[in-house]
């Protein structure tokens, strides 16, 4: 068995620890997407490097506050799982995790996984969630014992302003991470409507973030832990439609409070049996206002909210004997959400989830299967009010999978999976006062998909091509439809979405002696039709929000020393805003050019090395005129500055 030691010494580099001499240079299923950021000179937002990857849609509403949620081949940015460091960022009140609130600059890789990992210890969530997005943090191994501190100003359009710090220092055999990052900016930018000219309002945020990490090992395994907190004051802009002059488009406010505390601790007792215990304990408020008093237009609003959650999951992996693994897991989760609504209802929820999955591995190929039951109990305090349901509800589902991952020749790779999924309508989906519907069904779908990577070296050329064709079929989809703002929204089902696409990646680097350039083009369809009910005038409609074909096309030289420009073109096919693609639905086709240029300069002071990073970006570099939402128009050009000091 791999030590402890070694194995905590490759998850403080971000890669993926092996734990099992049986498996240790076993290939894994590799994940369709991955982006090693501690090798970028300038680290982009999350949703950015997630922008870039093949069949991945993120809706963002504009500006550096507005919300910021990924799609996945379809499936919706409730069916796709976020995982930071292994345990899974929840939002139980509308199942909206906003990328916006993560600060990529202290991750080491963010990837995108399609059906299932074949990684040892993995948690019950893991195995039945249906597509996965991994943030995995990076953790700095210092030489010494000096502290290490980076400091970091962002500032440029919309009045923005971002100043961060974060120190990493050894203490004894364990690793200390703390980090702070402020962010301001006004979000007032200018855009066309109906041929005129417009600044946008109400757009503004503030916010802070604070977190620490802490890594440690003992002779035996390694664990880590976290405590987040995450506040902000943001402006809702609302979306642009015809109203009364003077009256503007939106007064709405909102309030966040984000706090949690998570750890895992990872043990390899011997070469047969290994343990994993993972938690996390969160609390989240949130304050949202219309403010009748500033917009007479707005319905009266005024609430608070408060979600409190317990995750507790431990791991077990048996490997009584070469090729064959074996894994348990056990999840229970509890979420409990209060509001000061008029006949709220104050729902709970106690969900467990088991998992239990087999592995044969060989040097060249790896087939598992898992199977994991999930159910969910929710209760209500008040049953009485609001006029749901009156009886406690229990909803339970079988999620299987199977995955085969196969080398046949050298520098390619085969990889296939079919997966069932399931996931729970959101407390706001179902008892939110003003959007709740509690005749909501829970969403099931069947994912299959293969994956053909095929890469190579030739000299100083060095190419890789990936292909990966899939078919996804949605039952009782749910639908998330804004209203009259970004906290206010329409649920519906969708009885079945048939969802057949490929996704096509081909890249290529030349290595050169001064300079390294760098091509990758990316091309995705999707199409994602309505196939509830063959009489329905809708039947054979593109869902809302999913293009037919998009793409992207990315140029990077390194030269010099630490020197990159990189530059990123991105299409969008015309997208629906309803099902009904109607040309009142319409959204128009864009492309979007952003460029960028970084470096990373060394310098010594007292004998003692320093860095200096400084990156200029601009977006949009046309000037395009666009909207991801309907009714939600985007910026134009804007320019960023970033000035980081290391030492």
């Amino acid at each position: 068995m791999l030590s402890a030691s070694s194995a905590f010494a490759q998850e403080a580099d971000s890669l993926q620890a092996s734990h099992v001499v049986s498996v240790r240079y076993v290939p894994i299923t590799r994940p369709s997407e991955t982006v090693p950021l501690y090798r970028e000179v300038s680290v982009p937002p999350v949703a950015d490097i997630l922008r870039s990857f093949t069949g991945v849609q993120v809706k963002d509403y504009g500006g550096v506050g507005g919300l910021k949620t990924v799609n996945v081949r379809s499936l919706g940015s409730e069916h796709v799982a976020i995982f930071l460091d292994g345990i899974q960022v929840e939002n139980a009140q509308n199942m909206q995790v906003d990328l916006g609130r993560f600060a990529s600059d202290n991750l080491g890789f963010v990837s995108l996984y399609h059906g299932q990992q074949s990684d040892l210890l993995q948690s019950a969530k893991e195995y039945s969630g249906a597509t996965a997005v991994y943030l995995t943090s990076s953790c700095p191994f210092l030489i010494d014992k000096a502290p290490h501190l980076r400091f970091r100003l962002k500032g440029g359009s919309f009045g923005t302003v971002s100043p961060a710090v974060r120190m990493d220092k050894n203490v004894g055999k364990t690793v200390v991470s703390a980090s702070a990052e402020y962010l301001r900016s006004n979000g007032r930018y200018p855009y066309t409507y109906l041929d005129t000219t417009l600044t946008r309002e109400n757009g503004d945020i503030r916010s802070v973030r604070a977190e620490t990490q802490v890594w440690g090992q003992s002779r035996k395994g390694h664990w880590t832990a976290r405590a987040y907190g995450y506040g902000s004051d943001r402006g809702f802009p609302g979306p642009v439609v015809r109203r009364a002059e003077g009256f503007p488009f939106s007064a709405e406010r909102q309030q966040d409070l984000d706090l949690f505390l998570q750890g895992t601790w990872k043990s390899w007792w011997s070469d047969l049996y290994a343990t994993a215990l993972r938690f996390k304990l969160a609390d989240s408020r949130t304050h949202y206002a219309t403010h009748p008093e500033k917009n007479p237009m707005a319905v009266p609003y005024d609430s608070h909210f408060h979600q409190r959650s317990g995750y507790i999951s431990v791991s077990q992996s048996f490997t009584p004997f070469k090729p064959i693994s074996f894994d348990l897991a056990s999840d229970l989760q509890f979420n409990r959400l209060h509001a000061d609504i008029a006949q709220f209802v104050e729902p709970s929820r106690w969900t467990l989830i088991q998992a239990a999955a087999v592995r044969w591995a060989t040097r060249k190929a790896t087939l598992s299967a898992s199977v994991s039951w999930q159910g969910a109990w929710d209760r209500f305090d008040h049953p009485e009010a609001g006029g749901w349901s009156r009886e406690n509800t229990f909803r339970n589902a079988w999620t299987p999978c199977f995955t085969a991952y196969w080398r046949p020749l050298h520098g390619l790779d085969v990889q296939a999976f079919v997966k069932r999924s399931w996931r729970l309508p959101s407390f706001n989906d179902l008892y939110y006062t003003l959007v709740g519907n509690a005749g909501l069904s829970p969403e099931s779908a069947i994912q299959s998909g293969l994956a053909l990577q095929w890469t190579g070296r030739k000299d100083r050329f060095v190419w890789e091509v990936q292909l990966e064709p899939y078919f996804n079929r949605v039952l009782d989809k749910i639908v998330a439809l804004p209203t009259v703002s970004q906290f206010r929204w329409s649920m519906m089902n969708i009885g079945r979405v048939d969802v057949t696409g490929a996704d096509l990646k081909l890249s290529g680097t030349w290595e050169l002696s001064l300079v390294n350039l760098s091509l990758t083009g990316r091309y995705s369809f999707q199409q994602a039709l309505d196939h509830t009910d063959r009489e329905s005038i809708l039947y054979g409609n593109q869902i809302p929000y999913i293009p037919l074909h998009s793409g992207s096309l990315t140029a990077r030289v390194d030269f010099w020393d630490e020197w990159v420009l990189l530059w990123t073109t991105s299409s969008t096919g015309e997208r629906w805003s309803r099902t009904a693609n109607t040309p009142d639905y319409h959204i128009d086709p864009y492309v979007l050019s952003d460029l960028q240029l970084s470096t990373r300069q060394e310098f010594w002071i007292r004998d003692k090395v320093t860095y200096l990073v400084v990156a200029v970006s601009v977006n949009n570099l046309l000037n395009t005129q666009y909207q991801v939402v309907q009714g939600y128009p985007m910026p134009g050009r804007n320019g960023m500055l970033t000035v980081q000091y290391e030492f």
